[in-house]
């Protein structure tokens, strides 16, 4: 709903990020927008048809009154209203006639069309009705009005224009009033409403307003298509956006070499590149070279985030391509019909098309019934270690193809070397070169950090449990039980075991202690924490402490990329549980904490490089990794798992006081760990 999200007083171009921060945040959560502008140009067809279409989907609602631009000299010329009317009808069709002779518009053009024919979009034509009186439009004000399913309303009133110019290029300012807030701000918005009524039922002073003439209510319906979801898949299929960057990023020698590597091995093998070393770019030359040969290509991700993330590195990667969103909530008629489309052969660089799908729906008996494989196709995978699950794998490996790239710094499954090896055989070998963090850092694609850990203990009921869980275990181990076995009784016991170091009481005040102590203004935290009631527990004792803090979790309801947005352009502490470990590109970040490790090498090495990432626009130079670790009463490691962890960490980190408190706990450690030759090598240089 609307009052869920978190709106400013006021929005202004340069300071924030208008049709991001606002527009579509509005449009995602309304059911009607009623919209009076002075200008409404052809451009914004484009901006139709991209970001209403969700708003459609839902049943929303629009109401737009326009009037097309009108220079002085054509109010000299044109005394009578009737003539002024006239003209501005004249303008509609004309634009809509120059739309139709550009190709590239015409699927926007004709979902407008779709909507106009369908009732979705209401639009009216208002004019001056004493031109002397009003400069060029019918009111100097631009108001607009959404409204949600409760009844809440959201309005603006300043300079914008309806126009994608003036959403998403030009130097603009309105305010924002918001029903829930106040009295005063739900008088505003009241009044605005009331505003629109009278301009909608023409009925405002000194401007008339006029119903779409028939001809072009005729010309509108001859272009409209008989089937809305199809329209507005067309649009989305077409790269119509305003690109920020249309300059392909170059690649690095690394990854022209892996590239070379890869072609040479006949198309097939893994780039096993470091978080932050390129894989995505040279993932996307791959499909550029293979697309233009007249391949085809599918790209599987594992979830909804880098669903979307890749979607919007092909539009800047690839302008013009045509991209098919398969699952991550993507409209399923859609991509059925569409994908023996998409995945034939017969590609060039002028109609290029590539599939985005996650494993989950390229895994589905409806994805490979309609999936055109052979020797034609190229599958890349991100995170190809998601993809060695029984389910997903037997699938690929049965998927005819004659090109595999898999993308991952840290391919190989943990505990599953079945699993890997299979992965192997249907990828192909690990291509060179291999880069890893220390690479990365040396390279200076990542950002240098320093290792800070903070020791915790158990309370002596949770150690009385975690020590009656461990000699049941060792019993079951020594009675021959295995460790493979995922149902086994061994297991449970495990699993209760680990959630007692998970949620560890005294988790949740070290770390909102941690912020307190440590947090600045303009800091960028990234908090990990174990679930959602773990999560909870440390926002409220954040807020308690007015430390800028927000969530970011699956189930969400508020816009999770408005949470990135807002670290990005504003600082604070985001705190989230595992949705935020693979692939997601929050390079802002500069701190990360965690609550809730796992003792997965995977996804902990993930966790490090989610904040190493650089971020130039932030002046980020370096960066810190808060770890909370369980100590036992004479302060060793409680685990195994957690100084094998902290000694991964503490290896790239710069700051040599962390290497000799971490030799101190493994010493001290029940279970005793192995210290690295590196850790004495680096003393001895010393």
């Amino acid at each position: 709903m609307l009052r869920d999200l978190s709106l400013q007083r006021s929005y202004r171009s340069g300071r924030d990020v208008l049709v991001d921060d606002f527009y579509v945040p509005c449009l995602q959560e309304a059911v009607s927008y009623d919209r009076a502008v002075g200008y409404f140009s052809s451009a914004l067809y484009h901006v139709l048809a991209l970001a209403f279409s969700d708003f459609v989907r839902r049943g929303g609602h629009i109401r737009l009154i326009c009037s097309p631009a009108l220079t002085p000299e054509d109010f000299a010329a044109m005394k009578e209203a009737d003539q002024i009317g006239r003209y501005a009808q004249s303008t509609v069709r004309t634009d809509l006639e120059m739309l139709l002779a550009r190709p590239e518009a015409v699927p926007a053009t004709k979902l407008l069309a779709t909507l106009i024919a369908n009732g979705i979009i209401d639009v009216r034509i208002a004019f001056a009705d004493h031109p002397s009186g009003i400069a060029n439009g019918i009111f100097h004000d631009k108001l607009g009005v959404f409204e949600d399913g409760e009844g809440k309303r959201v309005s603006f009133i300043g300079s914008t224009n309806e126009t994608w110019r003036a959403w998403g290029l030009n130097h603009e300012s309105f305010d924002v009033f918001c029903s829930w807030k106040n009295e005063e701000q739900l008088l505003r918005t009241r009044d605005h409403s009331d505003d629109f009524r009278l301009l909608w039922l023409g009925r405002d002073p000194g401007v008339r307003t006029a119903y779409l003439e028939q001809v072009t209510q005729d010309q509108l319906a001859a272009i409209a298509d008989d089937d809305l979801d199809h329209a507005i898949q067309a649009v989305r299929s077409h790269q119509l956006r305003s690109r920020t960057r249309t300059a392909r990023r170059p690649l690095m020698e690394h990854q022209h070499l892996v590239l070379a590597d890869w072609e040479a091995k006949d198309h097939r093998g893994i780039v096993n590149f470091a978080t932050g070393a390129g894989k995505t770019l040279t993932a996307l030359e791959g499909v550029r070279r293979w697309t233009n040969n007249g391949g085809a290509a599918v790209i599987m991700v594992p979830g909804r985030e880098l669903h979307a993330q890749w979607m919007r590195e092909i539009e800047i990667e690839m302008p013009g391509a045509m991209i098919l969103p398969a699952g991550a909530g993507s409209s399923k008629a859609d991509w059925q019909q569409l994908l023996p489309i998409f995945t034939a052969a017969g590609n060039s660089a002028s109609e290029r098309r590539i599939v985005v799908v996650t494993n989950k729906t390229f895994a589905s008996d409806d994805f490979q019934r309609r999936l055109k494989s052979g020797g034609h196709l190229l599958i890349v995978t991100d995170e190809m270690h998601r993809t060695g699950s029984p389910t997903v794998l037997d699938v690929l490996q049965r998927t005819r193809c004659g090109a595999a790239l898999g993308l991952s710094a840290t391919f190989r499954r943990q505990f599953d070397e079945e699993g890997t090896n299979r992965l192997l055989e249907f990828f192909g070998p690990v291509l060179m070169p291999v880069i890893g963090l220390a690479e990365a850092l040396t390279l200076g694609m990542l950002v240098p950090y320093d290792y800070r850990l903070h020791e915790l203990r158990l309370d002596d009921d949770e150690m009385e449990q975690y020590e009656d869980l461990t000699k049941r275990i060792g019993l079951m181990v020594s009675r021959g039980a295995s460790f493979n076995d995922a149902n086994s009784p061994l297991q449970m016991l495990m699993i209760r075991r680990a959630r007692i170091l998970k949620q560890a009481r005294g988790k949740v005040p070290a770390a909102a202690e941690i912020l307190r102590q440590e947090y600045q203004p303009g800091d960028r935290w990234l908090v990990y924490c174990d679930d959602i009631a773990q999560l909870k527990a440390l926002t409220s004792e954040c807020l308690e402490a007015t430390l800028p803090v927000l969530e970011f979790y699956s189930e969400m309801r508020s816009d999770r990329d408005a949470v990135i947005r807002s670290l990005s352009q504003h600082g604070g502490i985001v705190i989230a549980i595992r949705c935020l470990d693979e692939g997601v590109d929050i390079p802002v970040t500069d701190h990360a904490l965690i609550l809730a490790s796992s003792t997965v090498e995977r996804e902990y090495i993930q966790r490090r490089g989610r904040v190493l990432r650089q971020a130039p626009d932030t002046g980020k130079v370096s960066a810190e990794v808060h770890d909370l670790m369980l100590v036992d009463a004479i302060g060793g490691a409680l685990t195994k798992s957690e100084a094998l962890r902290a000694l991964e960490f503490v290896r790239l980190a710069r700051n040599p006081a962390a290497r000799d408190r971490l030799k101190a706990i493994v010493a001290l450690s029940h279970d005793p760990v192995t210290l690295p030759d590196w850790i004495e090598d680096d003393e001895e240089g010393d």
